[in-house]
């Protein structure tokens, strides 16, 4: 074999992996797998360096140069460093903390120590997500809870609406907070679970929020909480379209949340749209699964 060929052939299917991703087969979630991961093709470019370094030609150059320029040109914008807000309007907590959680009362403090506006929680029907309840309330003056997902404000919640994601019972809505600075539409998300190849109801409750999301009139909207789906996912893709996410706008890294010992995809997010995002912080490891993220959100628009 031609010295480099290896290289140039790897780096070859890293290239077609990245710009054809979305043309893999769903069947048995292998779509679900591969684009939740896309991220750490980027590991796996740095690892055909090495090997190109020592296998030095033409075509190892090309074989690490070019997957490299097209993961960069996909992921870089993530990498930027994130810089301290000079104004933030409005900060929005999010996180899913889990049933049967230990230690609820550190969760939910942990986020509260962070002085955010809104906060939207999933999970919250058990014992422990009572109990953080029970904290959430004592700080905020304003509250709306539809079954296991609840929305917590320092303003006042109006015009609320609960969104169908085809399940018995609610696990989204939406309602009109009054900021000082205008109103803003906050919808509390928390998507169905999916696991590989099980992942159709998922799928089509994505799509629901999006077009109910497309279809809101409003000029300033946030939408936040556990999409249960990395923004690579294909099924994102519509939210991707039309909101802003609060991670990439930022930068910072990529600001993984799951799971929490060591968070390998980014399943929950804070979108937004008529705004900008400023900063994107991921909480420390807590008690919950999925860890907590801020962010601050400018409405100078």
């Amino acid at each position: 074999m031609r010295k480099g060929t290896f290289v140039f052939l790897m780096g070859a299917g890293l290239t077609a992996l990245l710009l054809l991703h979305h043309l893999i087969p769903t069947t048995r979630g292998l779509a679900l797998v591969v684009e939740s991961v896309l991220p750490w093709t980027g590991v796996l470019i740095a690892l055909l360096l090495i090997v190109g370094l020592i296998r030095f030609s033409v075509w190892s150059i090309i074989g690490v140069v070019v997957p490299a320029l097209v993961w960069g040109q996909m992921f870089g914008v993530y990498l930027k460093p994130a810089n301290e807000p000079d104004h933030t309007d409005i900060v929005v907590a999010t996180q899913n903390v889990g049933a049967r959680l230990p230690e609820p009362s550190a969760t939910a403090l942990n986020i509260i120590e962070r002085k955010p506006d809104i906060v939207t929680l999933q999970e919250i029907e058990s014992l422990s997500g009572k109990i953080i309840r029970e904290q959430m309330d004592k700080n905020f003056k304003y509250h709306k809870v539809s079954d296991t997902v609840g929305l917590w404000s320092k303003w006042p919640i109006s015009d609320t609406e609960e969104i169908d994601l085809g399940l018995s019972w609610p696990r989204a809505f939406a309602a009109t907070v009054k900021t000082d600075h205008g109103n803003v539409r906050v919808y509390s998300v928390h998507m169905p679970s999916v696991r590989p190849g099980s992942e159709s109801l998922r799928n089509t409750a994505l799509q629901t929020v999006a077009q109910k999301v497309s279809e809101d009139p409003a000029q300033r909207v946030i939408v936040a909480g556990d999409f249960n789906s990395t923004s690579t996912d294909r099924y994102f893709a519509d939210l991707n379209d039309s909101l802003t996410n609060t991670r990439r706008a930022t930068g910072g890294g990529f600001g993984f949340t799951w799971p929490s010992q060591f968070p390998v995809a980014r399943l929950d997010h804070v979108l937004v749209r008529g705004m900008d995002p400023v900063s994107d912080t991921v909480l420390p490891r807590g008690t919950s699964d999925p860890r907590a993220i801020v962010a601050g959100i400018d409405l100078s628009q």
